[in-house]
């Protein structure tokens, strides 16, 4: 709408100053289009300039995602890639459906679309909580109102991305996240864990049998100990 007020002002400003044989009609009709005509132009400058007229409005999706690793064991995983050095941004492996065979990795650089991929970021947080869940911020430019959209509303601006932000939670306890490098450690490691255990539960039958109520009763409390175990045996930190 903006574009024809232009348009507009800009024709009644050459009429009025130019078929107007009247000077006050000439002056009145010509100085009050050419005002409505720079008002305009000023405006549409914000705009474009500035996002007159638009506001940043932000809205929250959690998801709850499931391990990357093996769903035999009782402890979650997450991969993560490190996207640049230092950058804190990273690609994140995991799986969004527990019935899900393979995990996926997700918010990997787009280069075909450099610009949208450079406004989106993705970490992870440790946290007390029992379930790993994903939750992404993503704020966008909105009209503030219909008048504005109705105003400027020429260029497909609204829902544009300001910025997307990605963070996964991750329960400190039962899960462990990885680089690709520590997941390999694991994997090849896991064999020899797991025939060490097999020994000393066998050497120790009481404490074998605890170990199965434990898996048992409380699957939570058995996947603390084989992540504490694993951190301690390849010494990964947090």
């Amino acid at each position: 709408m903006i574009i024809i007020f232009i348009i507009l002002f800009a024709l009644s400003t050459f009429f009025g100053f130019m078929y107007i044989n009247k000077e006050v009609w000439r002056a009145f009709v010509g100085g009050l289009s050419l005002l409505l005509l720079t008002i305009s132009v000023m405006l549409l400058t914000l705009h474009i300039k500035d996002n007159w007229g638009m506001e940043k409005r932000t809205s929250t999706e959690t998801k709850i995602i499931y391990t990357a690793g093996p769903l035999d064991v009782g402890f979650g995983m997450l991969l993560k890639s490190e996207i640049g050095k230092a950058t804190h941004n990273y690609v994140l492996v995991y799986r969004t459906d527990e019935k899900d065979k393979e995990p996926v990795a997700h918010f990997q650089p787009d280069e075909k679309h450099l610009v949208e991929t450079l406004k989106k970021t993705a970490d992870y947080e440790w946290t007390d909580d029992s379930e790993a869940k994903l939750v992404i911020r993503t704020v966008k430019w909105q009209f503030k109102n219909s008048f504005m959209r109705l105003l400027f509303g020429i260029g497909n601006e609204e829902g544009k991305l300001v910025s997307e932000h990605a963070r996964a939670y991750v329960p400190k306890d039962t899960w462990l996240v990885l680089t690709q490098e520590e997941a390999k450690k694991l994997q090849a490691a896991a064999p020899a864990m797991r025939a060490k255990m097999e020994a000393f539960l066998k050497a120790n039958p009481i404490q074998a049998r605890e170990v199965m109520e434990l898996q048992k009763r409380n699957p939570e409390e058995f996947a603390k100990l084989q992540v504490s175990q694993i951190k301690e045996q390849l010494g990964f930190k947090e």
